[in-house]
């Protein structure tokens, strides 16, 4: 099953995982424009709903007069899948290439870095 996202889905699934809670078209429009800047009409919101529901990535419930909008896939495995491909896409595979390039290039501050070194002694004590 594709679980592959466009930008726009993956702005309305950080919506519905970040509320913790079940939502309608309604709510997510409502909170997409008070969250994150976007300002989609009902019907796209709903278009975009059902192409999730397609390939299962949400499924919805009727409750009283409207839909209820439910997140079926984890943020942290969906995270850790597109973190797969783009280390296989960018990086051809290699942890070290990513993560030196991410040090190399981003304004990554000092106390970040001395946190991710006690992260990797910790893994390479374990």
């Amino acid at each position: 099953m594709d679980r592959k996202m466009t930008p726009a889905e993956e702005v309305i699934m950080q919506c519905l995982w970040e509320s913790g809670e079940d939502l309608t078209v309604y709510e997510i429009k409502e909170r997409l424009k008070a969250y994150y800047g976007k300002d989609y009409a009902d019907n796209a919101v709903a278009t975009f709903m059902k192409n999730l529901l397609k390939r299962g990535l949400v499924s919805r419930y009727k409750k009283h007069h409207s839909y209820q909008w439910h997140v079926e896939i984890d943020m942290e495995a969906y995270r850790k899948q597109e973190l797969d491909n783009f280390k296989k896409q960018w990086y051809h595979g290699s942890g070290y290439s990513m993560f030196a390039s991410f040090v190399e290039t981003s304004d990554i501050t000092k106390e970040d870095l001395q946190k991710m070194k006690e992260l990797l002694d910790e893994y390479m004590d374990g």
